[in-house]
C-alpha cells in the first residue's frame, strides 16, 4: 500500500510539473502553394508563406527538398518562431516533421517586432525514389508546425499551416 501511494504521489508531481503549449491554431484548409497562411490567436498574429521550394539531392544521394518560408509579424507583440516541415506524398507517406526536418532542428526566425519579416530555410530528406516519384506524379502536401519561442515567461503557442504542392516541384 505504501508503494502504491508513493508511486501515485510521484506520478501526480510529474504530471503537475509538466508544461505544455496552448492548443494549436491551424489554417482551416490546405492552401495553394502561392497563398499566404494567416495565423492568429489572442496574443500572436503572423502570416506565413512559401518563398521558394526546390528539389535537389543531398550529399548521400537522397532527394532533398529545400523549403524557404517567409514569416511576417502582423500582430502587436514581438514573436520568435520555430518551424518544422513535413511533406506527405499522394501515396500517404510522410517525410520530415517535428524534430526531423533540417536534421532535427527545423527553422527558427529572429525575434520579429510588429511588422517585422524574416525568411528561413528548412529541408526535408526523402530517401525513397518510389515515394519521391509519387510526389512528382500526384503532388504532395506541405505541413509546417510552428511554435512560439517564449521571449519572457509566456507559454509556447502552436500553429500549423498546410499547403498543396504542385507536382512540378519534384521534377
Amino acid at each position: 500500500m505504501l508503494c502504491t501511494c508513493a508511486i501515485l504521489g510521484i506520478s501526480l508531481i510529474l504530471v503537475a510539473g509538466c508544461t505544455t503549449s496552448t492548443p494549436g491554431i491551424k489554417s482551416t484548409h490546405a492552401l495553394n502553394q502561392n497563398e499566404v497562411a494567416e495565423l492568429v490567436n489572442g496574443t500572436y498574429a503572423f502570416n506565413a508563406s512559401i518563398y521558394q521550394i526546390t528539389a535537389g539531392h543531398s550529399q548521400s544521394g537522397d532527394h532533398e527538398i529545400d523549403i524557404y518560408i517567409t514569416v511576417m509579424n502582423t500582430g502587436t507583440t514581438p514573436i520568435q518562431l520555430k518551424g518544422f516541415s513535413k511533406i506527405t506524398g499522394s501515396n500517404g507517406v510522410s517525410y520530415g516533421g517535428v524534430g526531423v526536418s533540417h536534421g532535427g532542428i527545423g527553422v527558427e526566425t529572429d525575434i520579429l517586432g510588429p511588422g517585422g519579416q524574416g525568411t528561413g530555410r528548412d529541408y526535408v530528406i526523402i530517401d525513397s525514389d518510389k515515394d519521391y516519384e509519387a510526389m512528382a506524379q500526384g503532388g504532395a502536401t506541405l505541413d509546417i508546425s510552428f511554435v512560439t519561442e517564449p521571449l519572457t515567461n509566456e507559454t509556447p503557442v502552436s500553429f500549423s499551416a498546410e499547403w498543396t504542392l504542385d507536382p512540378s516541384v519534384f521534377t
